[in-house]
């Protein structure tokens, strides 16, 4: 049986998405070697399940359907503008949330129902962001850094509402993203 790409995420809306790429295109501006990701694209990452087979994934489903459905929709305000893993060596551009309490709840609830199916936890602090490009070489890489320190925005507030299970198809221009599955909050 075959294996399918796949992740967890938190989608943006329409208005969220053209907000960052406003914000996107004055990074570009640098003329840096960065791979820029398209704004259909944007969205928080909560698990990154690498390839499942099929009929694990209805079980995953349904367990991640139960428990997501308590969650009731909040608001994000993504507020920041950075890179990992920093400003000497930056290899992703991202822009990231305010503090939330509900999110960590949600990542942490996600992440319960994946270790129960042997999805191995992550090392790292989960740290809710978007990722607008990865850095692939150093040309103009001074004036990408001079802008993510000196560009600013008002916060943006998105209502979230559901989580999603996302299929990632890898190709040679770049991945595609498809929706597998909406988990949606008691409303």
């Amino acid at each position: 049986m075959p294996a399918i790409r796949t992740f967890i995420a938190i989608p943006t809306s329409n208005d969220l998405q053209q907000h960052i790429a406003e914000l996107q295109t004055k990074l570009q501006e640098t003329r840096t070697d960065v791979k820029w990701d398209s704004q259909n694209k944007f969205h928080i990452t909560l698990k990154f399940l690498g390839n499942v087979e099929e009929s694990k994934l209805e079980l995953l489903s349904t367990a991640l359907s139960k428990t997501i459905h308590p969650f009731t929709p909040f608001t994000l305000e993504y507020e920041s503008l950075g890179v990992f893993p920093n400003l000497h060596n930056p290899r992703i551009v991202w822009i990231g949330i305010k503090s939330n309490q509900v999110i960590s709840d949600l990542q942490s609830a996600v992440e319960t129902v994946c270790l129960k199916f042997n999805f191995p936890k992550e090392d790292r602090a989960f740290h809710p962001h978007i990722t607008l490009g990865r850095v692939h070489g150093t040309r103009n890489l001074v004036y990408l850094t001079d802008a993510i320190k000196t560009i600013t925005f008002e916060p943006i507030k998105s209502l979230c509402s559901e989580v999603l299970l996302m299929k990632s198809n890898l190709l040679p221009s770049g991945s595609v993203y498809t929706i597998l599955k909406s988990f949606p909050f008691n409303s």
